[in-house]
């Protein structure tokens, strides 16, 4: 009997404990899901989009979908919206009283109106686009709310059921590449469109950090065409270019922590060369009436010269320095070009004759993408310190 009792004793305890953990499991899900209500998949509310001046249409897209906490026990649908309405709710919870709204026309929505299907948790995609935003004062903030309506099958989870598109200006430039101690390759492979060049420009925005080295290499190939700072003989913060003949002069020295646009020019063996938008090296001859930079990537070991960007030769010759906006065209640009609106932080990658344009603005890894149609991405030989700033 007392033997039956513990048996009884221990089932019911069991029961208890299990009635305890899923009335616990169920009460928790409750708490933190306020029961089982539909809310749009974000991890913020509010997502700032940083819009850089351009000539040409600026579009952004965002997928956007609902979900609930557990799989739904019926079918679930709801409407995305965009509603200039909600700005005043966004000028109280934000602190901004200042934030117009988006034009209506810049945005529209694509299968807007979405389902979840009973016994799932998710909805396929609504896309979101923001068009002409190239057409906004850069001054002023701008958002759109975009909000769930006309949800039915369930209940919507109110604080989550609306997100805040806001809309700022940016600098054209907010991430280069500290290359110190570092340097990069790509492999044009004898493309042809790199060979026999009688008449380019090489471009490149740089702030150095640190001299101190005789040789500070900022692109090309040693013993062919080179832009490098200093030398034997020459001051180890004044740009020379090297080639057949080596030319430089007082007009092309840097100082630290300023940022300089580099524009060497080369026509039919004459370079002329532009600092900030400045003729500082007019019309002197290099040696040779034609480069090829295409030459297939090695690592030089059997002594043959390639194209690098902060090397040359040696791996001391590095550039110690921050880097961005690295370009080369297979046509001499003007001084009018060189000095055209924005010219030193952004141009057209589909621009006449931009064969190479490395923005180094990755942010993130070691491979340096190539925005012109040529697409010779280079190879970083360690992952370069990303640092933040604001141009122009």
């Amino acid at each position: 009997m007392k033997f039956t009792t513990k048996i009884l004793g221990l089932a019911f305890s069991a029961a208890a404990l299990c009635m305890t953990a899923c009335t616990s499991e169920k009460q928790k899900m409750e708490e933190h899901h306020f029961g089982n209500k539909i809310y749009i998949n974000v991890t913020n509310n509010t997502e700032e989009i940083l819009v850089k001046p351009a000539a040409a249409n600026v579009i952004v897209t965002r997928q956007m979908t609902v979900g609930t906490a557990l799989k739904a026990e019926n079918k679930i649908t709801a409407r995305f919206v965009a509603d200039t309405n909600l700005l005043k709710d966004y000028h109280l919870s934000h602190y901004d009283d200042k934030a117009i709204a988006l034009p209506a026309e810049m945005c529209t929505i694509e299968d807007a109106d979405v389902l979840i299907e009973k016994g799932a948790v998710a909805s396929a995609p609504a896309t979101v686009i923001f068009s002409n935003l190239q057409e906004l004062d850069r001054e002023k903030v701008y958002v759109m709310p975009v909000a769930i309506r006309d949800v039915n099958g369930i209940e919507a989870l109110e604080s989550k059921t609306v997100v805040y598109y806001v809309f700022k200006g940016s600098a054209l430039i907010n991430v280069v590449a500290n290359i110190a101690d570092n340097r990069a390759w790509p492999d044009f492979n004898n493309d042809s469109k790199f060979n026999n060049l009688t008449n380019f420009t090489m471009e490149a925005l740089i702030r150095p950090n640190a001299f101190g080295r005789q040789i500070s290499t900022i692109m090309g190939i040693e013993g062919n065409f080179l832009l490098r700072i200093g030398d034997a003989g020459v001051p180890d913060n004044q740009l020379q270019i090297a080639s057949n003949r080596n030319n430089t002069n007082s007009d092309l020295q840097f100082e630290t922590g300023k940022w300089y646009h580099i524009a060497c020019a080369f026509d039919n063996g004459y370079v002329t060369v532009y600092i900030n938008g400045s003729e500082k090296l007019s019309n002197s001859h290099t040696g040779r009436y034609s480069v090829s930079l295409g030459r297939k990537h090695t690592n030089e070991s059997d002594g043959s010269r390639c194209f690098w960007i902060g090397y040359s030769y040696s791996s001391d010759r590095y550039f110690d320095g921050d880097i961005s906006e690295v370009r080369i065209w297979n046509r001499t640009l003007t001084k009018d070009e060189i000095n055209a609106p924005s010219h030193f932080y952004s141009v057209d990658p589909a621009s006449e004759g931009l064969i190479s344009y490395w923005k180094f603005d990755e942010e993130a890894g070691d491979v340096i993408k190539d925005h012109s149609a040529s697409g010779y991405d280079l190879t970083c030989e360690k992952t370069p310190k990303w640092t933040k700033v604001s141009l122009p």
